[in-house]
């Protein structure tokens, strides 16, 4: 278990530093990468990236925590943290972003908020105005 300050955080898998796996992974749960992943990750908890670990090129999660590398995309409902040692190539899709001091991101991001989500949905058409 890891103890987060106010909670704590279980990671049922541990993908270990001599591992590859080449293939998708789709987990309800937290994970842990110390090794390689080429493939596509779909996780509902949380994703953390050792500082050996490597994930290319899909990660989908609650939160991903990188103190490896990670090249590709990110989609996060809650935040993308990068470490003083990690690095991030891509595109990040979240809530928010923290990038520490020494931490490499190069590519783009995508802030999600609340309130960009409700001024999209109140500038495109209904279809149950158009119904009226």
């Amino acid at each position: 278990m890891i103890k987060g300050k106010k909670q704590e955080k279980v990671i049922d898998t541990i993908i270990g530093k001599d591992t590859v796996i080449e293939g998708n992974l789709k987990l309800p749960t937290s994970i842990r990468i110390d090794g390689k992943v080429y493939g596509e990750i779909d996780c509902k908890g949380d994703v953390f990236i050792g500082k050996d670990g490597f994930v290319e090129p899909t990660i989908r999660a609650k939160n991903v925590v990188i103190s490896g590398e990670a090249k590709g995309e990110i989609h996060t409902s809650q935040k993308v943290h990068i470490d003083s040692n990690g690095s991030v190539s891509g595109h990040v899709t979240s809530a928010g972003i923290i990038i520490e001091e020494g931490g490499m991101f190069n590519g783009t991001s995508k802030i999600n908020t609340s309130k960009t989500k409700s001024n999209k949905l109140t500038t495109e058409p209904s279809n149950q105005e158009s119904l009226s």
